[in-house]
């Protein structure tokens, strides 16, 4: 019996989880480090992509992540709250932010959207650059890891233990977003992206279901800053920047836009290449863009997009011929 789309996507997600998990323990402090980046960065593709689930694409999601940083470090810097009541309060600010900026955003598609979702971003990055409780463009240091160790034994000031505990996140990340794909409401999202009219036309709600799917990628957004701030124990306004917005952009172009894993390889693949062409070239980002664009007019519906319609095309060539009508 053939495996369906989903059931590949499941399983190429599982093996990562598996691989990362058995493997990260066994690298060196350096490599777990970037494990953990890669973690982050993954959550954070993952908030885009249930975002283009619904058809919108955002060049300004930086502000959400730039958000939870400086919401987590904000409460727990500057106001002594609990990492972990922190974390959440920085996951409803998300909500509450997507929110209100989704009232006015998803009104729009295409590239007034992505307009809109870069211009707030911006301005999020102008405030905290020039704001004093934050120490502006020098950014704040100090920012402290969530504290598990009475529950789990695990210390986060270590490095494995917080590669760990991201791998951990992520994974919890990615079976929260592919449970909401299978609800009527992530159905209902897909089916927003394919034909938002036809839905429209049939009575269905699109802004709401948009404004919905804002507020829940600006939560997923948010907590993957959090983790940030926690990993890097530091908060800078760069956070908020658009070149943060087109990194993951990228991962999750070229991982396979729409896929939940493929963000996840894209990850990955960004951290490891950033790392290695940074370490002998001196303008690695131009060997780095070069990379994506061959990457991407090679494959153009992402690393994972394209290995799916391969297996599609694959299993419609071994099945049997079906008799033309009339036929015996």
């Amino acid at each position: 019996m053939s495996l369906t789309r989903n059931q590949i996507r499941l399983i190429i997600g599982a093996v990562i989880a598996v691989v990362s998990l058995v493997v990260q323990p066994r690298m060196s402090a350096f490599a777990q480090e970037l494990f953990a980046e890669a973690a982050i960065l993954a959550i954070f593709a993952l908030s885009l992509d249930i975002l283009a689930r619904s058809g919108l694409v955002s060049f300004g999601h930086a502000g959400f992540l730039g958000l939870g940083a400086y919401a987590f470090g904000g409460l727990a810097v500057l106001q002594n709250w609990p990492a972990g009541f922190a974390i959440l309060a920085a996951i409803a600010i998300g909500v509450i932010i997507g929110l209100v900026i989704g009232i006015f955003a998803v009104r729009t598609t295409g590239a007034f959207f992505i307009m809109v979702t870069l211009a707030m971003a911006e301005m999020f990055y102008s405030w905290v650059f020039r704001s004093p409780i934050f120490n502006g463009a020098d950014g704040m240091g100090g920012v402290p890891r969530l504290d598990i160790k009475a529950f789990t034994g695990l210390d986060l000031n270590n490095p494995s233990s917080f590669a760990t505990f991201t791998i951990v996140m992520c994974i919890l990340t990615w079976i929260v977003v592919e449970f909401v794909a299978i609800t009527p409401f992530g159905r209902t999202l897909d089916a927003i992206r394919q034909n938002a009219n036809r839905i429209s036309a049939l009575g269905g709600r699109v802004f709401s279901y948009r404004l919905a799917a804002f507020a829940l990628s600006g939560a997923i957004g948010a907590f993957a800053g959090a983790m940030k701030a926690q990993h890097t124990n530091f908060l800078s306004p760069d956070l908020a920047s658009w070149i943060i917005s087109g990194d993951v952009l990228i991962v999750v172009v070229i991982g396979g836009m729409g896929t939940f894993v493929g963000g996840i390889i894209g990850a990955g693949l960004l951290v490891y290449l950033k790392e290695l062409l940074s370490s002998h070239f001196g303008h690695w980002y131009l060997f780095l863009g070069g990379i994506f664009i061959f990457v991407a007019l090679v494959l153009p519906r992402g690393i994972v997009g394209t290995f799916l319609d391969w297996t599609d095309a694959r299993r419609a060539r071994k099945r049997p011929p079906q008799p033309a009508e009339g036929e015996a």
